[in-house]
């Protein structure tokens, strides 16, 4: 999920948090400590920074989602309110301070279980806010602060002389945010830009048939799409010194595409079960330059990209048909995640495998243990 997905998420609960937690006490005739006067939805909107027909929008979201309800982010919205807007009830209801109990008292927990799920809110708030503010980086600050200048460019320690030859033996790398690698095809120029185009021409070339093979298919507009996503960032290999040479292995020779890039990685800086992690979506590399460590050399990139801002994991996807890829991602350290599909047991025995596998590799130490959900 996406940071404006997620924050949009936690926003829609901790909204109907506050609602609902107003709506129960209405009979207190709960007035503001500061100013005396009761609260509002103006008020509760006034957190988030909507306007109204935002907030009711996203009330009525959840009104209609309550069966997926996230119960941390109601008591955790709530209890947040009550701390920016102190409430009291009325004179004639004794004029009391309202307290943090009497939001797990409205949403029918006790307060050791209330203060379980307050905690573990703020915890899981506290990470995707890390999240949020690495996403909102500028391409070059991200740069700055989180990849070395060294890594940008990369020289084979050892090559076959049939892949890459003397005069070719440095691959510079180009770092890109997704905003501003399609900002040319949002704003439909009459040229449609090469390098987009190229990306998406690399990886159904390189995975088209994995792809058809799968339950899921080849879908045009979803790659696409996902490839636009706000968060993903784009590492595109070019030869430094000039376009690649011409090879019976050379990919693609259409002249629409750029014929510099000989491969890139993609990936996202996200959240997946309770653990930041950077998130490697595609990797692909021209035949005529493999096994001269580039696809290594990347995944050391996006690695101490992961290490340097904390992430927990690099985490990725694989197709179970591609055994060459298993074993390379193996040979980097990654095996299978915890959240990876499990075969599907069906009547009579039988078992149904699913098309892919999730890969992870810890990067950082786990800590803590997850706390359960009250």
């Amino acid at each position: 999920m996406t940071s404006a997905a997620a924050e949009k998420e936690i926003n829609k609960w901790q909204l109907w948090g506050i609602n609902k937690f107003l709506e129960v006490n209405a009979s207190l005739s709960l007035t503001q400590e500061r100013d005396g006067n009761p609260p509002t939805l103006d008020l509760v909107k006034s957190l988030y920074h909507g306007d109204e027909q935002e907030a009711r929008k996203l009330l009525k979201e959840a009104q209609s989602s309550l069966k997926r309800m996230d119960i941390r982010w109601v008591v955790y919205g709530a209890c947040e309110f009550l701390s920016n807007f102190p409430l009291r009830t009325s004179e004639q209801n004794g004029h009391v301070s309202l307290k943090n109990s009497d939001v797990f008292r409205t949403f029918g927990k006790k307060v050791p279980q209330g203060t379980k799920l307050y905690i573990e809110a703020g915890e899981a708030y506290s990470r995707f806010h890390k999240i949020k503010d690495l996403n909102r980086l500028s391409t070059l600050q991200f740069l700055k602060d989180y990849v070395p200048a060294d890594m940008m460019e990369y020289k084979p320690h050892a090559q076959r002389t049939e892949q890459v030859s003397e005069s070719t033996p440095m691959f510079k790398i180009d770092f890109f945010a997704s905003s501003k690698l399609f900002e040319q095809v949002n704003a439909e120029v009459t040229e449609a830009p090469r390098t987009p185009q190229t990306l998406f021409e690399l990886i159904k070339y390189t995975s088209y048939k994995d792809y058809d093979a799968s339950s899921q298919g080849w879908d045009d507009e979803h790659k696409l799409e996902e490839m636009k996503d706000e968060d993903m960032r784009y590492l595109i290999v070019r030869l430094k010194d000039g376009p690649q040479p011409n090879s019976e292995k050379q990919w693609s020779k259409d002249q629409k595409l750029d014929p510099s890039i000989i491969g890139f990685l993609s990936f996202m800086i996200t959240e997946e079960e309770e653990e930041n992690v950077v998130y490697i979506y595609e990797i692909h590399i021209s035949e005529h330059f493999r096994d001269c460590g580039l696809g290594r050399h990347l995944f050391s990139m996006v690695e101490h990209i992961g290490d340097m801002t904390g992430m927990d994991k690099a985490m990725l996807t694989v197709f179970r048909r591609n055994t060459y890829a298993r074993r390379w991602y193996d040979s980097r350290g990654y095996s299978v995640d915890e959240i990876s599909p499990r075969p599907r047991k069906l009547r009579g025995g039988r078992s149904i495998e699913p098309d892919y596998e999730i890969l992870s590799k810890r990067l950082q130490e786990q800590t803590n243990k997850k706390l359960k959900r009250g």
